[in-house]
């Protein structure tokens, strides 16, 4: 039978990104009829489809309040990834929340948007140096390196970009300029690894700031340690971007995305498929 699924973007950037126009294709492919809608605009294409897919709601960060109302109106059974998981990966304390689960974190500390704070945070986790990241961000927006003695200075760069007023501190790890590795997963299943890297003299990996991504071959290795990670969600994700860095043979989680992650099925033959027919499975067993 054929379903409508509506795959959620937003009023920045309201068609669905390259790699999401491959799976509409897949899914079309299927049977099925493909809209996009952004989450800020009118309810009524969410009321009416068999499954809201939350893909590219990229500017979410700029008002949280109204993104978690909207969140609150979609019914759980039918939309992926399931709100409850969206709301707990919305916060940065989600790497905190997996550090105490037993993943393997940078030191990091929420703290209060203060210099202060951060001095006390960079004191406690004994660092001269580390990242600052709003606890709701997206797309780098408001990151900033912090050093000892510079907090206000960085935490005013970042100022304009805060939409709470929080910040994640957190260990600048050496290596970043080489780029993260990425693992997608479909329904706990790995599908592909990508590689993230930023621009020549960057540090933040974002389109935005001149990065760009790849697709990567992993290591079996690293993917089984993505896989324990993702085991520690929750909730159980439709799909999932599994980021971080190796050090000492050993994946450090940088972060997991679950709410709006390029998942790069552009750049992956076959992953697309892969996608919908987890998404399927999914709805067949509704």
């Amino acid at each position: 039978m054929s379903a409508r699924i509506v795959l959620v973007t937003c009023a920045a950037w309201p068609e669905p990104s390259a790699s999401d126009q491959c799976l509409a294709t897949a899914l079309r492919a299927r049977g099925h009829v493909v809209d996009a809608a952004p989450w800020n605009g009118g309810f009524a294409p969410f009321a009416r489809a068999a499954a809201v897919v939350i893909r590219s709601a990229w500017d979410y960060h700029e008002a949280p309040d109204a993104y978690l109302a909207w969140l609150d109106r979609l019914e759980p059974e039918r939309t992926f990834n399931p709100p409850d998981l969206i709301r707990w990966n919305l916060s940065k304390a989600h790497v905190l929340d997996l550090g105490a689960r037993g993943a393997v974190i940078p030191r990091s500390r929420l703290v209060a948007a203060e210099p202060a704070a951060v001095a006390a945070a960079l004191e406690a986790l004994h660092l001269q140096e580390a990242v600052i990241k709003p606890a709701i961000g997206a797309s780098g927006v408001g990151v900033e390196r912090v050093r000892r003695g510079e907090e206000a200075a960085a935490l005013g760069r970042a100022r304009a970009s805060l939409a709470r007023d929080r910040v994640l501190v957190q260990e600048f790890l050496a290596g970043i300029e080489h780029g993260e590795l990425a693992g997608v997963f479909f329904d706990g299943v790995f599908s592909h690894g990508l590689r993230r890297l930023p621009a020549p003299g960057e540090f933040r990996i974002n389109s935005q700031y001149g990065g760009r991504m790849e697709a990567a071959s992993l290591p079996g290795d690293v993917v089984a340690q993505m896989a324990a990670v993702l085991a520690l969600l929750p909730v159980p994700a439709l799909y999932a971007r599994v980021d971080g860095l190796v050090r000492d043979d050993r994946f450090t989680l940088m972060e997991v995305e679950a709410n709006e992650p390029d998942l790069g099925m552009d750049l992956v033959p076959g992953s697309a498929d892969r996608f919908a027919d987890a998404l399927l499975a999914r709805l067949g067993r509704r």
